[in-house]
């Protein structure tokens, strides 16, 4: 087994509110690779609470402590299902990167918030956790999201290749690798989250497979004309965003009556592609290479549409760099966990406008 010295282990839980993803990442070698993965679902009580936090439900402090106490114990199971998995102790770890489940991001007000105790963390799981990455960043200046093109610089930059990195979550970012100039990366708006949540409240289901419902319906370009007028899609970066910026009630209020739902379901999806075509083609223009990664890189549908629509663009899944499209994310957090234990800080001037160079993060030794 490798020394302890380089096991880490990052955990990401995106605005889906899904659950926990959790990987063991070895930096022993000059090319890092991920040992093992495992994804743990949230009890749907959970699942519900986060959700209606996002929603403006009011919930009292007892209540809210309890739920950061209860999302918590999901990333303490998370860590033992990956230890047990691959048979490691927690010893042999040197640290936890732990992004925290994000409840309200407002870099305008100067606050974010992700929900995550790092004393339980470290006390259930008996290893050093690392949490808060977004608040010293926000702190510093910066717009506290995203991180990932930090990560996908150290990673995926290539010497004579004009790369951009696609990272679709709840929320989408793009990450402008260029030869020779800094790394650059935005959010670009919704990727998963108007999707996931219109089917759930349609149909139930907690994703869209493939894209196959919105493949179904027609895209009403009456509505996708309303839908970017948002004031988001003109701001300059740096700039990030949050799931309770494109919500439900959001919609509701600008589709046409009489919807059908297959159709809003299509319209979403093409706010999706259109949001980050555009973006790439005015942000990072001369690229050659798209690699797509995070949970709506399995939308195939999805990803054909951002094919299509970047026709400029090879569109390939990071899979084809090394690592997994659904597991870059925790991987990343594995990574910042690293640099911050070895206080090495991180550059994300260029991403979100933060005043310099900072060790990113709060430490809770063992």
């Amino acid at each position: 087994m490798t020394s302890s010295e380089n096991l880490f282990i990052g955990i990401m839980s995106g605005t889906s509110a899904d659950g926990v993803d959790c990987c063991l990442a070895d930096f022993h070698h000059d090319h890092p690779r991920k040992l093992t993965e495992c994804y743990v679902p949230y009890n749907p009580k959970v699942k519900s609470k986060i959700l209606s936090i996002k929603q403006d439900s009011k919930l009292s402090v007892d209540e809210f402590s309890k739920l950061e106490l209860e999302i918590t114990r999901a990333y303490a199971v998370s860590v033992q299902t990956l230890l047990e998995k691959i048979d490691v102790s927690s010893k042999n770890i040197k640290a936890i990167g732990c992004h925290g489940q994000t409840i309200a991001h407002n870099p305008e007000q100067k606050y974010t918030r992700q929900l995550v105790n790092g004393s339980l963390l470290a006390e259930l799981t008996n290893i050093t956790t690392v949490v808060d990455f977004r608040g010293r960043d926000i702190a510093a200046g910066g717009q506290g999201a995203p991180l990932a093109p930090v990560f996908h610089n150290a990673f995926f930059r290539s010497e004579d290749k004009h790369r951009v990195i696609l990272n679709i979550g709840g929320i989408a970012n793009i990450t402008n690798l260029a030869p020779g100039d800094p790394v650059s990366g935005f959010d670009t708006g919704p990727g998963n989250c108007l999707l996931d949540r219109w089917i759930k409240t349609c149909k139930g289901d907690g994703f869209d497979k493939n894209g196959d419902w919105a493949k179904s319906g027609q895209v009403i370009s009456s509505l996708l004309k309303k839908l970017k007028e948002h004031y988001f899609f003109n701001l300059p970066p740096p700039k990030s965003c949050s799931s309770e910026q494109f919500n439900l009630d959001w919609i509701n209020q600008l589709k046409p009556v009489n919807t059908q739902s297959q159709d809003l379901q299509a319209t979403l999806l093409q706010l999706t592609v259109d949001s980050i075509v555009d973006a790439q083609r005015k942000h990072c223009g001369g690229a050659k290479e798209m690699y797509v990664c995070g949970g709506g890189a399995r939308n195939k549908h999805l990803v054909d549409k951002i094919s299509s629509s970047a026709r400029t663009l090879s569109v390939k899944l990071t899979d084809s760099l090394g690592i997994e499209a659904e597991w870059v994310e925790a991987f990343g957090f594995a990574w910042l966990a690293k640099k911050t234990i070895s206080n090495e800080p991180i550059d994300a001037t260029s991403v979100t406008g933060s005043k310099g160079r900072r060790i990113a993060g709060a430490i809770y030794p063992r």
